[in-house]
């Protein structure tokens, strides 16, 4: 679930590196390298790293009991490769938070289209990313829609610090009223509103 936080972005990372998080190696991909063989991992652009560390070594996947993954029983570093297939999309955001969650792009688009949105692992799609990334790379001299392009291109990773951060505010609304006076429900998919209604009982 995604927390209600207050925080200020400060790093755009285009072209960025997915770091897959151990507990989704085990039970998301272990068991399609169990089902199609190694070369999912390749197909995918995923790669095996030995550690967590600044400068990892890149093992041979072969080497690695897949189904010991899959039970818990060892943990893996992989990490997806830049690219069209990238569960980060081009262009990834990072503010402090003490829960690890970022802003990123996506290359799920048809997402979006869907009435129940909640498939992330807490971090947050973006459905208009390179908008966002426009806007905020405008405080650094000569990045410009062409150069941000131009950028994402080479496929290579890089993080841009951004000289005055911007506030962000993550917030939970299953209800609100829009601009042409109309109001909208949802559904109150993270069970929220019990919480609030002890706090502010029926009279």
């Amino acid at each position: 679930r995604t927390p209600m936080m207050a925080s200020f972005l400060n790093e755009a990372a285009l072209n960025p590196y997915w770091n897959v998080p151990p507990d989704l190696a085990a039970e998301r991909i272990a068991p399609k390298v169990i089902e199609k063989g190694m070369g999912y991992l390749t197909s995918n652009g995923y790669q095996l790293l030995s550690d967590w560390g600044d400068n990892p070594k890149v093992l041979d996947p072969a080497t690695v009991d897949w189904q010991a993954v899959a039970d818990g029983r060892i943990q893996v570093r992989l990490r997806q490769l830049p690219g069209p297939g990238n569960s980060l999309g081009k262009v990834k955001f990072t503010f402090p938070n003490p829960y690890g969650i970022y802003l990123h792009d996506t290359p799920d688009k048809a997402l979006f289209a869907r009435d129940i949105r909640t498939f992330s692992e807490s971090c947050v799609r973006l459905e208009q990313a390179m908008v966002l990334a426009q806007h905020t790379l405008r405080q650094l001299d000569g990045w410009d829609e062409e150069r941000l392009q131009s950028e994402i291109e080479t496929l290579r990773q890089q993080t841009l610090r951004l000289p005055e951060p911007i506030p962000v505010y993550v917030i939970y609304l299953t209800s609100w009223v829009d601009d042409d006076g109309l109001v909208h429900f949802r559904e109150d998919v993270y069970q929220r509103e019990r919480i609030l209604a002890g706090y502010y009982p029926a009279r």
